[in-house]
């Protein structure tokens, strides 16, 4: 059942009643403009940066009927939905800020100041039937709407190598990924701009979502595989030589790509599938609902893991081993693809909205400080040679301790021996 909190602390000089629907995608804030910012400005002062607002407004073309309706069901005409990282979410139950019961709850909100009053209580309040099913529905579309931050970058990457990637996930049969989620977009534009889902406009793309989902677990199970294939034992020409392999042959940051590409064009489906059982199969809503949720979670844990467990491995994989320090400097290409892997984890993260999903929030710090190292300290150093900055890339991140003292005795030998035994412990 969901959670709609509206505010309730008496004030004969200003009263406003703020509603709340707490969901596992984010809250569905709903209540006249002012009291709705007083409560968004609360939310970012406990919250920090690990918040999200997508506007929704019953009024504006972005508020579909699905949109609308939901806010209705609230008693609103404005609203926001608001994507809050996982333990900020735990942290504002426990402090009130937010209602830590299910289901419907309001309060009232301000005083003549125009502040919260003292502590936040929220009281609950009954909501069944056809106005719970309107408020599963909007937080259904606007998670699906706001999955994907952007595709606008992936769709310039991959274009002209869909088919070579595609044949690498042995998914070739799939057919035009990314005219597929052209075609997706314009539809879902024009039911966003008149509400309306045409049978012709539904025949044509219905057909598309089982295959979709076949993509988006071929490409996911390639990027898997690639990335358990680094081996952070071997020594640095075998890592170099996989490496490269994994950036050109395997193609690893184009597939990242097209995997946001497939998703968000699955996403897409399933916001047309909602609304074309809506118009015509009402009695089967809640279930579509409810497996479109469901596939949503499953896609941000499968993301989540992925994108970890290529951090991990990322850093593990570029630690720079004492013995190893003159290959390492020589090996121009290693340094290009490791720069160039970690950028492509990072554009994956940005569109996957990691932060406010809370991907990294329990990651090892030293892995976050090896891939924060990568590149950014990459200078010149006598016209060829290296000098790899003053903190280490090891995802132990003890320092280059030393490599940076005797990194100059490396690379250029004849001015100093070259480091003992006792050197190396040290």
């Amino acid at each position: 059942m969901s959670d709609v909190v509206r505010t309730d602390e008496s004030s004969a000089e200003s009263e406003s009643e703020l509603a709340v629907v707490v969901e596992p995608e984010g809250l569905l804030v709903a209540g006249d403009q002012s009291s709705v910012q007083m409560f968004l400005d609360k939310l970012r002062f406990n919250a920090v940066s690990a918040i999200e607002v997508a506007g929704v407004d019953s009024q504006s073309l972005a508020g579909t009927a699905a949109l609308a309706a939901g806010l209705a069901a609230m008693g609103a005409q404005h609203g926001t939905f608001v994507r809050l990282a996982p333990e900020s979410v735990d942290l504002m139950k426990k402090f009130h800020v937010i209602p830590g019961n299910p289901g419907f709850n309001r309060m009232m909100v301000a005083d003549a100041a125009g502040k919260f009053r003292g502590q936040m209580q929220w009281q609950q309040a009954s909501l069944a039937g056809t106005r719970a099913l309107s408020i599963q529905l909007t937080v259904a579309v606007i998670a699906l709407q706001t999955a994907i931050a952007e595709t606008t970058h992936a769709v310039e990457r991959v274009e002209g190598k869909v088919d070579a990637i595609l044949n690498l996930a042995k998914a070739s049969v799939i057919g035009d990924v990314v005219g597929h989620h052209q075609s997706l977009k314009r539809t879902v534009h024009t039911l966003d701009e008149t509400g309306k889902l045409p049978s012709a406009d539904w025949d044509s793309i219905a057909p598309l979502g089982p295959n979709l989902e076949v993509v988006v677990e071929k490409l996911r199970a390639h990027i898997r595989l690639t990335v358990e294939g680094f081996d952070a034992a071997k020594p640095v020409q075998d890592r170099a030589s996989y490496l490269k392999k994994a950036v050109e042959d395997n193609r690893l940051g184009e597939t990242l790509e097209l995997l946001v590409i497939a998703e968000d064009s699955l996403y897409l489906w399933q916001r047309l599938r909602i609304e074309r059982v809506r118009q015509t199969e009402p009695e089967n809503l809640e279930l579509v609902i409810a497996t479109a949720r469901q596939m949503l979670a499953e896609h941000l844990n499968a993301d989540g893991e992925l994108l970890r467990r290529g951090r991990t491995e990322l850093a593990h994989y570029a630690a720079i081993k004492p013995l190893e320090i003159v290959r390492w400097m020589s090996s121009g290409q290693l340094k290009r693809d490791i720069v160039q892997l970690r950028e492509d984890l990072d554009s994956f993260a940005t569109a996957r909205r990691s932060q406010v999903q809370g991907w990294q929030d329990h990651e090892d710090p030293g892995i976050g400080d090896a891939l924060a190292e990568l590149g950014n300290h990459f200078k010149t150093l006598g016209g060829s040679a290296l000098a790899l900055g003053s903190r280490g890339v090891d995802a132990g991140a003890a320092g280059l301790g030393f490599l940076g003292r005797k990194i100059k005795q490396v690379t250029e030998p004849g001015k100093e021996k070259a480091p003992s035994f006792e050197d190396r412990r040290g």
